[in-house]
């Protein structure tokens, strides 16, 4: 029952570790020498997809487990770095803080439907 709920979970530890990374790179835009650092989601999933298998109804569902034990977060070596040495492109930054910030909103989103199901099914079960 709670299964969907503890993906939820890690789902959103993951995004906030995300965040932080990500607000790390924006704080150090300035900083010479600092290299911008990732956390890449697809490496995340490949890792964890065969830990927790969810109920599925049909086989277009995605079977996966978000967790924070699973994130490795990596210096960022796809950017020429600047003269000083640093790498991070603090537009790139930008955008994804947001696109990390739309999911974590999401995220928060169906947990709060889904705990209202709970309650209300908590609630029709006390009327009987």
């Amino acid at each position: 029952m709670f299964e969907i709920v503890n993906y939820l979970q890690g789902a959103m530890d993951t995004a906030s570790l995300r965040h932080s990374v990500i607000s790390s790179n924006i704080a150090n835009a300035d900083t010479p020498g600092y290299r911008s650092k990732i956390m890449p989601f697809k490496d995340i999933l490949e890792k964890k997809s065969d830990e927790l298998k969810l109920k599925t109804t049909n086989p277009k569902h995605i079977n996966g487990v978000f967790k924070n034990d699973s994130a490795k977060i990596e210096i960022d070596k796809t950017y020429t770095e600047k003269n000083d040495g640093n790498n991070v492109k603090l537009d790139e930054q930008m955008y994804l803080l947001a696109k990390n910030q739309i999911l974590f909103n999401a995220l928060t989103s169906f947990t709060k439907y889904k705990f209202n199901q709970y309650r209300d099914l908590i609630s029709a079960s006390n009327n009987i």
